[in-house]
């Protein structure tokens, strides 16, 4: 029997983004920002649209962190438009918190982390890259942006080589991520590994979360077969037909709206009229 990992983002989100129990993100938080997170305000991972016609955004998570917008998506896969994704994401949320009463809020701090695996090995990027927004002769653009991405495969492969304490720390952390439950119970423990083990039993043992999970992936096989027969045969009315199909089964379902908008690409207006 399969057992998920926080390499899913829902496994990922359950498991850190969790009011009630925030150590373990806090601890991982402090880890990466060098310094203790005392204080964690989670906020809504549903983005506002602009417009009738844009498709919902849900991002993995969401918070500010001791005063710091912070951004964090778990990629399971680096496909090539992953990047300008994650920024269109993290752009919507920088430019909705920016504007403050008649003046632009030039202090507030802002942080957006990338969790990504299957970055080929061929990019050469290193465990941990941070990227600014600055000139090629290091003029920042802008100053109260930070934009980090770990690579999350190498990372697995090369934690036990580190020196630094702290980074190594961070990076077996970072690396039992995609660890399975049988691996975890083999390995030594601290207090953040024995409650994150404890956290990713839980779920899979959770029959109702799993097979939530089990579900999107059928859905989404299914979207996608449709989708590569549809460009196959230059059918864009089928797909579109092939969608809309998805989401009433869906709705039978009583999936939640923002889910079957993440997985069909409709707006949530649309779905909400095949209700009636």
């Amino acid at each position: 029997m399969r057992t998920f990992t926080s390499k899913d983002d829902k496994v990922f989100k359950a498991i850190f983004a969790d009011p009630s129990d925030p150590f373990l993100l806090q601890t991982l938080l402090s880890l990466i920002l060098k310094k203790k997170v005392n204080h964690i305000s989670f906020s809504n991972t549903e983005l506002l649209k602009r417009n009738v016609l844009e498709r919902a955004k849900l991002v993995d998570f969401l918070a500010e962190v001791d005063g710091v917008k912070t951004h964090i998506e778990m990629n399971a896969t680096s496909p090539l438009w992953l990047h300008l994704r994650n920024l269109n994401f993290f752009s919507t949320i920088f430019s909705k918190d920016t504007e403050v009463g008649q003046s632009y809020d030039t202090q507030t701090q802002f942080l957006h982390i990338d969790f990504t695996y299957g970055i080929p090995k061929s990019k050469n990027i290193p465990c941990m890259q941070e990227y600014k927004i600055q000139s090629d002769t290091l003029i920042p653009y802008l100053e109260n942006v930070r934009i980090i991405e770990f690579n999350m495969d190498l990372i697995k492969e090369m934690w036990y080589n580190v020196i630094d304490e702290t980074k190594k720390q961070l990076y077996h952390y970072l690396s039992i991520l995609d660890t399975s439950i049988e691996e975890l119970k083999e390995m030594e423990k601290d207090e953040f590994m024995k409650r994150y083990q404890e956290k990713l039993e839980k779920l899979n043992q959770n029959i109702e979360f799993t097979s939530f999970l089990t579900k999107e992936q059928d859905i989404q096989f299914q979207l996608n077969t449709e989708r590569l027969e549809g460009e196959r045969h230059g059918k864009k009315i089928g797909e579109k037909k092939s969608k809309i199909e998805i989401a009433k089964n869906m709705l039978k379902e009583n999936c939640d709206l923002s889910f079957i908008s993440k997985i069909t690409g409709l707006s949530l207006d649309a779905i909400e009229a095949l209700r009636k």
